[in-house]
């Protein structure tokens, strides 16, 4: 996990999420990419062509001048005791929609970890208005790391893995395994379980042969039964030392993602603590 993008606004809540991705940056002594899309909204058709074009330049410029101060404030605190960069920076701006945009950067550059700001919604808000970020968690290949507004810089040294069925999230848990590696991290296997079915005895079975199959030391698991599987994972977190969440993003069907909005997603809103998504 070397190379890591981080999409930003330049707003405060992008601030606080880039303490995470230079730290995690820092971790793996890698590269951290920091990415601008902006756009010109064309609010009358009939503006003059020299008009929208002033108007294009200048957002650009804007947008350069911003991603660059913020690129030199990193590379001038980046060193080591011998005055070296301990991780490279690139900064890069396009036009275009944020989430499409994020999307071709991912591709263009091979990034392994995208690493972004959310500000979180709730009731009819969240479903009118969505977020960038929680668009991003759903079409992303590669693991997305959303922090919260509020969330204060932390060693993500204790994860919960909230699964739901352990066998179909084994690709994801090799990814998680790869994150976790950065702060040597803790990793608890939490499964909501709806109380009407006993599977139990199912999941520390299949636990058990998934600590076997790896060398990595650092694993439990929790069982909880609860009826609503977000409720079950919030008052787990909410009652436990965890640093981070991770989840999975599935595949789903037109009519899932009309009719049923990603567990996930939803959870990229509601969330205190950084939400590492993670994909099939």
């Amino acid at each position: 996990m070397k190379n890591i993008l981080f999409p930003t606004d330049f707003s405060q809540n992008a601030e606080n999420a880039l303490k995470f991705a230079v730290e995690i940056t820092r971790q793996v002594r890698g590269s951290l990419i920091l990415f601008h899309a902006y756009s010109v909204q064309l609010i009358d058709p009939n503006m003059p062509a020299e008009i929208y074009l002033s108007a294009y330049q200048e957002e650009e410029k804007s947008a350069k001048d911003s991603i660059e101060d913020l690129k030199n404030r990193i590379v001038n605190t980046n060193r080591d005791e011998s005055g070296k960069e301990i991780f490279s920076t690139e900064a890069v701006v396009s036009q275009g929609l944020v989430v499409e945009e994020t999307l071709s950067m991912i591709s263009d550059f091979k990034i392994d970890l995208v690493v972004m700001g959310t500000h979180g919604a709730s009731g009819i808000t969240e479903l009118i208005l969505g977020s960038n970020t929680a668009s991003v968690i759903e079409k992303s290949p590669v693991p997305v790391l959303a922090i919260p507004h509020n969330c204060p810089p932390r060693a993500l040294k204790k994860i919960v893995y909230a699964y739901d069925d352990i066998k179909s999230g084994l690709p994801s848990f090799q990814k998680l395994l790869t994150f976790a590696s950065i702060y040597d991290s803790e990793i608890t296997l939490l499964h909501i379980i709806d109380s009407a079915r006993d599977t139990e005895e199912l999941n520390r079975r299949e636990f058990e042969k998934i600590k076997s199959a790896t060398d990595y030391s650092k694993l439990s698991l929790e069982l909880v039964k609860e009826e609503n599987v977000l409720e079950g994972i919030n008052e787990y977190v909410n009652t436990h030392d965890v640093d981070s969440l991770a989840m999975t993003i599935k595949k789903r069907t037109l009519f899932d993602r009309i009719f049923n909005k990603s567990l996930t997603k939803k959870m990229a809103y509601h969330t205190r603590i950084p939400l590492l998504a993670l994909h099939v």
